[in-house]
């Protein structure tokens, strides 16, 4: 996920446009502020002279700032080729190499993908990546089937149509299952108690996690907190969900949770 505080609407839409296709770029101000402050965002790119107090707060996250020296300066080169390339479309292939250069190269959220893609024994379809990375990176945001919905530009049932054409379980679940694969992530973590891995991952309250953990895989929170636990967790939703078929299947909804880029 890539956050951008920028206010400029041009400057968003090319923002939006550098970010990887399978990645959230947020830049809703609203939104933008609760990524910063409950999402684990690989970069976020400011407009100005400074982190921010927001930003400051989370001494963790990678930033990118957009100074406007930094902005002339690529339009003077961009203008000084022979035949300067459009301008939109110039300015996001330069920010892709910033990105590059700024952003967090491996988070856990790609530790965790990676770690299902060997329980799974295959390379993830490029759709489930996306749709597994969106949740763990902004678990507060995707919290149920309306935002990822919304995320999309379609309405519940027809996301759930969509799944169900294809043989596959309700999105809900595999929603689900992420949002418990990222508490047992941050639960692996002994100075995480339930309560604060609650607040982050946005469940109501440590108990509202707990139940949720036992209903939904059998185990506690204290079993899911050992390497043993998350091996269990990998397996079983590797096993269960992620067959062969079902990746088949997830490989077609390339269009659904792919985003247009540059």
């Amino acid at each position: 996920m890539i956050v951008a505080l920028v206010p400029d609407p041009y400057l968003r839409s090319v923002v939006e446009a550098a970010g990887h296709p399978e990645e959230d770029v947020v830049t809703d101000a609203a939104q933008a502020v609760e990524a910063i402050e409950f999402g684990f965002p690989r970069l976020v790119i400011l407009s100005g002279t400074g982190r921010g107090a927001l930003v400051g707060a989370r001494p963790d996250l990678a930033t990118l700032i957009l100074e406007r020296e930094r902005l002339s300066r690529w339009e003077r080169e961009r203008l000084a080729a022979e035949v300067p390339e459009e301008r939109a479309a110039y300015l996001a292939r330069r920010l892709q190499g910033a990105i590059a250069e700024y952003a967090l190269e491996s988070t856990w959220v790609d530790r965790c993908l990676a770690d299902l893609s060997r329980a799974v024994g295959a390379p993830l379809p490029p759709p489930l990546r996306s749709f597994g990375r969106r949740v763990l990176e902004f678990p507060t945001h995707y919290q149920d089937l309306g935002a990822v919905a919304r995320a999309v530009g379609v309405s519940r049932g027809a996301l759930k149509a969509r799944f169900r054409r294809r043989g596959l379980e309700s999105p809900y679940t595999y929603l689900r299952w992420f949002r418990i694969l990222a508490v047992a992530y941050h639960l692996s973590d002994r100075g995480v108690t339930v309560a604060q891995a609650a607040h982050r991952l946005g469940f109501t309250s440590d108990g509202n996690l707990c139940r949720a953990v036992l209903s939904f895989t059998g185990m506690t929170t204290k079993e899911i907190r050992t390497l043993r636990g998350w091996n269990r967790l990998l397996v079983a939703f590797a096993w269960t969900y992620l067959t062969r078929p079902q990746l088949c299947a997830w490989g077609t909804l390339g269009d659904l949770f792919i985003r247009d880029v540059a």
